[in-house]
């Protein structure tokens, strides 16, 4: 959840731009779309008792919006400027506080002492946010001194920042710092809204933010019970397998840190077989032991696809048929002459008419027939889905169910029908051609007459010209249409942009030629080669007399057997780009994207060892860390053993685990930055600071909390 403690919604000063103006529709809708769920109004020596009630009223269902004011302070002869903010349990009576110091002055020209502005607003229960540093106009160190003499309780009192760099930096030093939107134009605030502090604890009330405030230890823990934890027990040391700890690890995140050799991993390895067991399948991450290029098989291995995954017809018959293909010879002239030629004796071979009678088209008839068989299977099986599909009475009337069958019916009774005529039909034909040739052959058996040809041949001839021109141009036109790529996101390089595995797919067709491709399938790149080409030449010879040349050559490529579908003739080139180019990741960028891609994946339980390994401090704050906290509002569980900083702190993690090795004894200790203490499991002693610990024992130190200030965006 995010806050902001420095909102104005009043052109109030001569000075505020008339943006700032912002009416109660508008302050709804713009806050309904931002992920701010605490909000303080401090407009400049000014507060709206109606104004205020309506804003709260219209986003009381997912925003707290807290009263408040930004003071003009006049203290050593230096004005500043000091935000004041309200328990909203006590805003009327804050609002008769604001009335009765301002009193009708002037807004530009008031001003108030820090002795009186806080004997007037410290026993509503105030916060007070001063600017300080760069924030200007700032109050000095000596008038924060005194504001601290001043009210009943100091922990109330922060130190505004201009943003998330500044707040860390005041932090690193011991001062309690925030920021807040500083609002100048509404119509910028969504964009303002990303970049404000994050509350990793939710916040149910004002109370509980001010007891926060004060890392009351009884407040922390009930916050952090509302979060779903598990108590395990493990014995992790190979070097003391009697040395049981048990460990509270929350959904959300964990982090492991401590020196060197005290036992991270094992604690690690030991969660994982305790998870395995539960039936979880967890493993432990760890950079380095993969590189990139396996992880994606950039080599391609272990790839394999099919031409009909993309679209295209796998040609399986047509080749088939090219390879088997045969001359139909037509009938020669000369078969004519010989019958005719031979003068006819035969009373009874003169009275058979059936000899002159002409055969029909076989082959015209079965395509039909084939053609209405499969109509009439497809309606079949379709009837039979309608018939045998209980789900489909839940989503469509039961009459219209009953009208389509009944439609089904007539239109297979139908089907039926011409399929028994065209059946008959085709059988007709068969058995008419079957005896004319039958008596035609018996003839001049009897009459030593050559028999007349019963066909010329030539329309068999013609179809099968045809259907080798169709099968072999439509190899030749599917091998030369483009595929289009497969790519699957790898990760993300940070500010480099996002690296993409990229599969580039083609058909070998006689000409391509590139080293990078290799064979999709158990098929060498000469047989793709040979048999493409072979292919081609055939389509060019089709009213050639070596056409049938042609189609002994495409026989005699070497391991033509090993191409019997157009997706033999695939080759494939695996590689990664970044923004379009060509790209080879370096062995740092493969462990970039190696995390990002382990942390990408929808687990429940995340166990990672040392992710800051080979990285950059930029792409862990830029990259990692936001989605080691998005993994977090998943109510995942994440369990890190760490050494950087950047993950230890900035993640502020529910749960810290610290592992002490002293004089040859190691020791447990957990805690978590909001209280920050560290408690030794067994009480065996005594808590440490877990700032002081954490700067000490994390890579960075001291400078990883403060000049490192991209670590405290939140």
């Amino acid at each position: 959840m995010k806050i902001d403690i420095h909102v104005h919604t009043k052109k109030v000063k001569s000075g505020d731009a008339p943006t700032r103006n912002i009416e109660k529709e508008k302050f709804v809708e713009i806050l309904s779309e931002t992920d701010v769920n605490i909000l303080a109004i401090t407009n400049h020596n000014h507060f709206d008792l109606i104004q205020y009630e309506e804003f709260r009223e219209g986003v009381e269902s997912h925003c707290q919006i807290w009263p408040g004011i930004e003071l003009d302070v006049f203290e050593n002869n230096k004005r500043s400027h000091l935000i004041v903010i309200c328990n909203p349990k006590n805003y009327q009576q804050f609002d008769i506080v604001v009335k009765e110091i301002l009193n009708g002055t002037n807004p530009d020209t008031f001003t108030i002492s820090l002795k009186d502005t806080v004997e007037k607003f410290d026993e509503l229960d105030c916060i007070y946010i001063a600017h300080y540093f760069v924030k200007k106009p700032n109050l000095g160190d000596k008038e924060i001194e005194n504001l601290i003499s001043l009210v009943s309780n100091p922990r109330r009192i922060l130190k505004e920042a201009t943003n998330s760099i500044s707040a860390g930096i005041y932090i690193s030093h011991g001062h309690n710092s925030i920021y807040g939107s500083d609002v100048h134009n509404w119509d910028d605030y969504l964009e303002q809204s990303q970049h404000l502090p994050e509350l990793r604890l939710p916040v149910e009330s004002f109370e509980q933010f001010c007891l926060l405030l004060e890392k009351d230890e009884a407040t922390i823990n009930t916050i952090l019970d509302k979060k779903s934890k598990e108590s395990i027990e493990i014995f992790p040391f190979k070097s003391d397998p009697f040395e049981k700890i048990v460990l509270d690890i929350y959904s959300d995140i964990n982090i492991l840190f401590g020196s060197k050799g005290t036992g991270k991993t094992d604690i690690l390895e030991s969660l994982s077989k305790h998870y395995n067991t539960k039936g979880h399948k967890t493993y432990v991450y760890k950079s380095n032991d993969n590189h990139l290029n396996t992880v994606f098989d950039i080599k391609g291995n272990s790839f394999n696809c099919n031409a009909s995954d993309f679209g295209f017809d796998d040609c399986v018959e047509d080749i088939k048929f090219l390879k088997e293909v045969t001359e139909d010879k037509v009938t020669t002239l000369n078969k004519y002459e010989s019958h005719f030629s031979f003068q006819e004796t035969n009373k009874i071979s003169q009275k058979l008419k059936i000899k002159n009678i002409s055969q029909e088209d076989e082959i015209h008839s079965k395509r039909i027939l084939d053609e209405i068989s499969d109509i009439l299977d497809k309606f079949k099986d379709f009837n039979e889905y309608v018939g045998e599909n209980s789900e489909l009475s839940k989503y469509v009337d039961v009459e219209l169910i009953k009208e389509l069958s009944e439609i089904l019916k007539k239109i297979i009774d139908q089907l039926k029908n011409n399929t028994e005529q065209n059946f008959i039909e085709n059988k007709s034909i068969k058995l008419l051609n079957g005896i004319i040739t039958c008596f035609n052959n018996e003839i001049a058996k009897k009459t030593n007459q050559p028999p007349k040809p019963t066909k010329t041949g030539f329309l068999e001839y013609s179809r099968n010209r045809i259907k080798i021109e169709r099968a072999s141009k439509k190899i030749v036109k599917l091998i030369n249409q483009p595929i289009k790529p497969i790519e699957e996101y790898a990760g993300s390089l940070g500010e480099k942009g996002d690296l993409i595995c990229r599969t580039n797919l083609v058909f070998h067709n006689g000409s391509f030629s590139n080293g990078d491709y290799s064979p999709v399938k158990n098929v060498f790149k000469t047989p793709q080669k040979d048999f493409a080409n072979a292919v081609v030449s055939i389509s060019k010879h089709i009213h050639s007399n070596e056409l049938f040349l042609k189609t002994t050559e495409l026989n005699e490529v070497e391991n033509i057997n090993s191409i019997n579908s157009l997706s033999d003739l695939l080759l494939k080139h695996k590689h990664f780009t970044l923004k379009g180019v060509i790209y080879s990741p370096s062995n740092g960028e493969s462990s970039m994207i190696l995390l990002h891609k382990e942390l990408a994946e929808d687990k429940d339980i995340y166990l990672i060892d040392e992710p800051e390994k080979s990285l950059g401090n930029d792409y862990i704050n830029d990259v990692i860390v936001p989605l080691i906290k998005e993994k977090a509002l998943l109510a995942k569980k994440v369990i890190i053993a760490t050494h950087d900083a950047n993950i230890a702190v900035r993640t502020l993690p529910y749960n810290s685990i610290y592992r002490l090795q002293e004089q040859g004894k190691g020791f447990t200790l957990t805690g978590n930055p909001f209280s920050n203490s560290l408690n030794c499991i067994y009480s065996s002693r005594p808590s440490l600071d877990w700032k002081e610990i954490s700067m000490k024992t994390l890579e960075g130190g001291k400078e990883a909390f403060g000049e490192r200030g991209k670590i405290y965006g939140n």
